[in-house]
């Protein structure tokens, strides 16, 4: 399995992306030297040529140390637990394939020490995986050796690949992290960013899940940032300019960020705080109408309920203790408290069902049994609910436009018209 590629700087300045056997080959002929840097993705800074060729790279676990047989290891005649992982980590550390003893020797094993290693020493043979994690990952530099080192290990001490996933998942969820973060704050290019978080991806042995949820705090992070400082306000409402969300879009694809896909709820506030840029700053665009407007155009329309507050009568009955005593059949004869009292409130009432028009003059209503229109400047305030528009004028009371969709575009326009109307 060929190494992943190390970036070498010298003097500040990066010179070249090689391969690990690449490195050392240039190490010894002299191109390059220990006081060259290093960097690859997942490390969190450059480090010293010198401390790569230094590091350990067998083994990143310490030897036990072999205790005699107790009383219960005696009777059953068998060795202490620490004889099998001593006899083990000696196997490990001569084996010809790094981290990996076959099935042949690990029967051999238990046969000599009288017992499954495997199953006794499960606990340290786990440790032993979680402490080779720590070791790989301390440099940032995780390589294609010691993921397969990692492997190797694994089946070695008899983890199946679940169980591996538990031990190492946090270990390299939190390496992924850092990584990520490292790859967003170098000096390059997008589309180099978007490669080495690719590369650092594929390195991982995290299942998909996991890394998408990885991918999702940093991204999201990154990119909340970025709508936030491109946001500006008007009454209240997110606005983004288009060119501004055509930059977020293309970094996030150079990255290689599926906004609608892995960040859906930025990618719906983005689009959304766009469509109400263009309502609250691009020229109004004409619309087809079904009334006759003559010149005047027509800005918004739609089919609506009209609705107003009305004052009606209602009756309400008040009582206390009330009974009725039987007095023959089924003649009753009804005692105690009892009055009705009719009273007046506030109602919203339904008056017709027709079309709404925005023109460039006045709001126009036509209804199957009433028609009204009134000039911009009559507006003192437009209030946009979930599923109405509320139209207060300076007399005749509100008018409340109920409709299934669209009541926060409609808002938005009459609001423009009424400030260009009112100068």
């Amino acid at each position: 399995m060929a190494s992943d590629p190390l970036h070498v700087a010298r003097n500040g300045v990066e010179i070249g992306a090689y391969d690990l056997a690449d490195v050392m080959a240039k190490l010894a002929t002299g191109e390059l030297m220990k006081t060259d840097y290093y960097w690859s993705p997942g490390m969190a800074n450059w480090r010293l040529l010198s401390e790569l060729t230094a590091l350990p790279r067998v083994l990143p676990f310490p030897r036990p140390e072999v205790r005699d047989p107790n009383f219960l290891d005696g009777l059953l005649g068998r060795e202490n637990r620490t004889a099998g992982l001593v006899l083990l980590w000696d196997l490990l550390a001569t084996s010809p394939i790094e981290c990996l003893v076959s099935e042949v020797e690990m029967t051999k094993l238990d046969e000599q020490v009288g017992y499954g290693v495997r199953k006794r020493c499960r606990e340290e043979l786990e440790g032993w995986y979680r402490l080779a994690v720590s070791a790989y990952l301390a440099d940032r530099l995780f390589t294609s050796a010691e993921s397969a080192n990692l492997t190797n290990l694994a089946t070695t001490c008899g983890l199946a690949a679940e169980r591996a996933m538990e031990l190492h998942r946090d270990a390299f969820s939190i390496y992924l992290q850092a990584g990520l973060q490292t790859c967003l704050q170098r000096e390059v290019g997008a589309e180099e960013k978007g490669r080495q978080i690719a590369l650092l991806t594929k390195q991982v042995p995290l299942p998909p899940e996991v890394i998408a949820e990885v991918r999702k705090t940093v991204f999201g992070e990154l990119l909340t940032q970025q709508i936030q400082a491109a946001l500006t306000q008007d009454d209240g409402d997110e606005l983004i300019e288009p060119a501004k969300v055509k930059a977020i879009n293309d970094q996030a694809m150079a990255l290689g960020v599926r906004m609608s896909e892995e960040l859906p709820d930025l990618a719906v506030r983005m689009r959304q705080a766009e469509e109400l840029w263009n309502l609250y700053r691009a020229p109004l665009q004409p619309v087809g109408c079904d009334l006759d407007l003559g010149a005047e155009g027509c800005y918004w329309t739609t089919q609506v309920d009209f609705y107003q507050k009305k004052r009606v009568m209602v009756r309400r009955s008040y009582g206390g203790f009330s009974s009725s005593v039987k007095i023959f059949g089924s003649l009753r004869y009804r005692v105690g408290s009892y009055d009705v009292e009719r009273e007046t409130e506030d109602q919203v009432v339904k008056i017709d069902s027709g079309i709404l028009a925005f023109t460039a003059q006045r709001v126009i209503f036509k209804g199957e049994i009433k028609n009204f229109n009134f000039k911009y400047g009559k507006i003192l305030d437009v209030t946009a609910y979930s599923n109405a528009l509320v139209v207060a004028r300076d007399t005749g009371g509100d008018n409340i436009f109920l409709f299934p969709s669209g009541q926060k575009e409609a808002a938005v326009i009459l609001r423009r018209l009424v400030r260009q109307a009112k100068g």
